[in-house]
């Protein structure tokens, strides 16, 4: 829970087609964050827009800063067709918060709303023409409010938004995810602002397994060295693609999406 302390609004300037704007400006106490994930760390190209969403879910209800209530985001990270590596340090947790899906349409908007998604984000490919199961899509419209294409580069293409990240801190969870035993600051830090969390002793406290497995060492450096090229005069910028639920709901997928399939009429006895 050490983003409770770590990540405030503040830390982060979005601006829309150049002009300063308040990133969430209709977040509210139950909105849920989800992001599907393509690739090894692909999620990492989006980390500033799903850390300024977790800032946004403390700020619009401060006593979930409490020591004692304190309680992890509802935020999401779908991995499609994966593994794709271990975002606990993003305190998408517990391990429940990353959910392993078939990669196909269907399979992927189904688990988005099963878990209620609100603001989702999806990696940047083309919007392909899918099939859902009957309804998910009306379901899919009515709930999530905002959508967002991004890139695993952190730089999307056509962007009309852009985070940037106003202090170094905003990396930390970054440098955690992709290599946790070189970042003795941050894990120091990040220890620091959990704190001494009393444990109730109606539950369990179950420490994961290791998943380094995933995602190789090699893999893990090229990413990390990757980021320096977010980095102009000394700031980090992400940029992102607004667009429709709709577009978003043809982008869930990679590769190509399976055939359609007939419909099924109901018996009539």
């Amino acid at each position: 829970m050490h983003t409770a302390k770590q990540l405030k609004k503040e830390l982060f300037e979005s601006r829309i087609n150049g002009e300063t704007t308040a990133l969430l400006p209709d977040w509210g106490p139950l909105d849920r964050f989800g992001i599907v994930v393509h690739e090894p760390f692909g999620a990492i190209g989006a980390s500033f827009l799903l850390q300024a969403a977790i800032a946004e879910w403390y700020a619009v209800r401060p006593d979930r800063l409490d020591q004692t209530d304190q309680i992890y985001p509802d935020f999401f990270l779908f991995h499609a067709g994966g593994p794709h590596g271990d975002h606990t340090y993003f305190d998408l947790f517990p391990t429940r918060k990353e959910v392993f899906v078939e990669n196909t349409p269907m399979a992927l908007l189904a688990a988005i709303n099963d878990r209620g998604i609100t603001h989702l984000a999806v990696p940047d490919r083309p919007v392909e023409r899918v099939q859902h199961e009957y309804k998910e899509p009306r379901q899919a419209y009515d709930r999530i409010r905002s959508a967002w294409a991004y890139s695993s580069s952190g730089r999307v293409a056509n962007a009309d938004l852009t985070i940037s990240a106003k202090k170094r801190v905003v990396e930390a969870n970054t440098k955690l995810t992709l290599n946790a035993a070189e970042s003795y600051s941050e894990r120091q830090q990040a220890q620091a602002a959990v704190g001494q969390a009393p444990v109730p002793e109606n539950e369990l406290v179950r420490v994961p397994a290791s998943r380094n497995h995933e995602v190789s060492k090699e893999v893990r450096d090229r990413i990390l060295a990757e980021r320096e090229d977010l980095l102009v005069d000394g700031v980090r910028t992400e940029s992102y693609r607004r667009i429709t639920v709709p577009d978003a709901l043809g982008m869930l997928h990679h590769g190509t999406a399976p055939a359609f399939l007939e419909s099924e009429t109901w018996p009539t006895d």
